[in-house]
C-alpha cells in the first residue's frame, strides 16, 4: 500500500497524468464495441490554464463513478476554445469523457460557476 501510494503521489507531483493509476475502468460503456461514449458531470477549480497545449489543471471533487477520489489532475480539453473563458481560482462545472484513442479523459464541457 505504502509503495502504491508514493507512486500515484509521484506521478500527480510530476503532472504525469490525466487519469489516476489507480482508477479500474471496469464500466461497460468504456469497453470497445459499445454504443455510447459516457460523459461524467464534475465540480472543480481552476488552477492554471495552459490555451496553447488545450489543457487544464483543475482541482476535481471525487466521481464515484470512476471510483475516483477528489485530487487535481491536468485535462486535455476536447476544444481548446473550452478554456478562453475560464481563469486560475474560477469555481467550475465540467464534464469528462473517454477519448477512445487516447485513453485519457479529455473535458467535453467547461463552465464557469456564477
Amino acid at each position: 500500500m505504502k509503495r502504491f501510494l508514493m507512486a500515484v503521489i509521484a506521478a500527480l507531483t510530476a503532472g504525469l497524468i490525466a487519469t489516476p493509476i489507480y482508477a479500474a475502468d471496469t464500466h461497460e460503456s468504456h469497453h470497445a464495441g459499445t454504443e455510447a461514449q459516457r460523459s461524467y458531470a464534475v465540480k472543480g477549480e481552476i488552477i492554471s490554464v495552459d490555451q496553447d497545449a488545450g489543457k487544464a489543471k483543475i482541482r476535481h471533487e471525487a466521481i464515484p463513478e470512476l471510483g475516483w477520489f477528489g485530487m487535481t489532475m491536468v485535462f486535455l480539453a476536447a476544444d481548446k476554445n473550452l478554456l478562453k473563458n475560464v481563469k486560475s481560482g474560477d469555481q467550475v462545472d465540467f464534464t469528462i469523457a473517454k477519448n477512445p484513442s487516447s485513453g485519457q479523459y479529455t473535458i467535453q464541457t467547461l463552465q464557469p460557476v456564477q
